[in-house]
């Protein structure tokens, strides 16, 4: 089941699959959505997001593809927290891989479920805003940290 959200980044499409959050991006794809609780529950918590009222998503989610590796790095990457940073390194040390980066960078490309999943938060060692859903995106990332940033000053 496919929802869509108005984002002041676009619109972001969604899907669930038995209630759970399996896919989350900012583009707005030609699907039938469907509205019930889970997806109100979700809009809710992006509106509250964007509005910077809201730290932590408390949605529900599965990484229903990927490799075991991607899927440790995704998981890894719930662990930042709002308005903080890693690196692709750092991750890679987190897994006790420090010679996985580009496997990581590869893993946060294919993230499935952008912004909850916060795959923004992570950036290349020197501090630069590298890759976002590939080069090309790296403007979506500097807002969503400029974001976060901009409401943990203001909390």
């Amino acid at each position: 089941m496919y929802a869509k959200y108005e984002s002041p980044l676009g619109v972001i499409t969604y899907r669930l699959e038995n209630d759970l959050l399996v896919e989350m991006m900012i583009d707005d794809l030609a699907v039938s959505i469907e509205d019930n609780a889970s997806t109100k529950k979700i809009n809710k918590q992006l509106d509250l997001y964007f509005k910077g009222q809201i730290k932590d998503f408390d949605i529900a989610i599965d990484f229903e593809k990927g490799t075991p590796f991607q899927r440790s790095v995704w998981s890894e990457m719930l662990k930042i927290p709002y308005g903080k940073t890693m690196s692709y390194q750092d991750i890679a040390n987190h897994l006790h891989n420090p010679k996985a980066v580009r496997a990581v960078g590869q893993a946060c490309k294919r993230n499935p479920i952008g912004i909850v999943v916060p795959c923004h938060r992570v950036i290349g060692k020197d501090g630069s805003l590298t890759g976002y859903s590939g080069k090309t995106y790296t403007h979506i990332k500097k807002i969503l940290l400029d974001h976060e940033k901009n409401n943990e000053e203001n909390a």
